[in-house]
């Protein structure tokens, strides 16, 4: 065998072991962000819509749970999203949406979840996944003190104005079954609606009720309605997001971060709902005194 030939295949060989090298830094320099969804080299693909970026749907008129104050999302359900983001090591992003679109874009990976106390139902676990609770809610009926209508079944052959899209209207057509709904667009357009007499009631929760009557002296409200339980929304294609929030959420509600935030948003007299401590058994039920929770960066957009 000639000498030239061994030596020509050791630099052929010592050639192609440089190629393979480049192409392998190549592929981790490229693979190296596998984690980055969960801020993290060593944390899950969490199929983010955007890396590093918690984006999240909110509404603008829905207190304490989610409304916009000084041009920024605020509330109970924006501070809870805020901490999971921060616990994931991911900026939190905020983007104002109504409520009729929210599932369907939550679904097409417009929004990756939403601080929205969506209530689950039947029809909705169709289109998105849910987190555990975030609440147990509950809903009343508001009309005018000229007019009042004393219980929701009270609502039987009148006019009542409902979000668009709520998943309130089947209960309230279960309980006053003759109900002539009109749907509105957000809380203001309802509120307006029924001071100008175009409705004879609002149909809503105890949190937004309470916003209401605190603005307007001529509203008063009905006994309140279980309606049930309220959740995130996650797509059904992540899973990996889904457990993620519910880890941080369990965390969160053992630590005691959630009840600093629910009685930082909601008032004295409100309370845990019993169904929401049946489901985490040992939740602390009042804040203790110094607990706080870390923010996490954030923008509204």
């Amino acid at each position: 065998m000639s000498p030239f030939s061994a030596r020509s295949r050791r630099w052929s060989s010592i050639r192609l072991a440089a190629v393979a090298a480049t192409i392998a830094l190549a592929a981790t320099a490229c693979g190296g962000q596998t984690g980055a969804d969960a801020g993290s080299s060593n944390g899950p693909d969490l199929g983010l819509v955007k890396p590093g970026v918690l984006s999240v749907a909110f509404r603008t008129d829905d207190k304490p749970a989610s409304f916009l104050q000084d041009g920024k999302a605020t509330g109970m359900y924006v501070d809870l999203m805020n901490e999971i983001a921060m616990r994931l090591s991911l900026t939190a992003e905020y983007v104002s949406s109504d409520f009729a679109s929210l599932l369907p874009s939550v679904r097409n990976h417009r929004y990756d979840t939403a601080a929205f106390g969506v209530l689950v139902t039947t029809e909705r676990e169709g289109v998105t996944n849910f987190t555990t609770a975030v609440s147990y809610g509950e809903a009343q009926l508001i009309s005018r003190k000229q007019q009042p209508l004393a219980s929701v079944k009270d609502a039987a052959g009148k006019t009542v104005a409902v979000t668009r899209g709520s998943a309130l209207i089947p209960l309230l057509q279960k309980t006053a079954p003759s109900v002539v709904i009109k749907e509105f667009p957000n809380i203001a357009a309802s509120a307006n609606a029924l001071t100008v007499g175009q409705v004879d009631g609002l149909f809503t929760g105890t949190a937004t009720t309470r916003e209401l009557l605190a603005k307007h002296a001529d509203f008063t409200a009905s006994e309140k309605i279980t309606s049930g339980k309220t959740a995130f929304p996650v797509a059904k294609d992540k899973q990996p997001l889904l457990d993620a929030m519910n880890k941080h959420l369990a965390a969160m509600i053992g630590d005691g971060t959630y009840t600093r935030l629910f009685y930082k948003w909601n008032p004295v007299d409100v309370v845990i709902p019993d169904k929401m401590v049946a489901d985490y058994p040992g939740m602390p039920t009042a804040p203790s005194a110094g607990a706080t929770a870390s923010p996490a960066p954030s923008k509204s957009s």
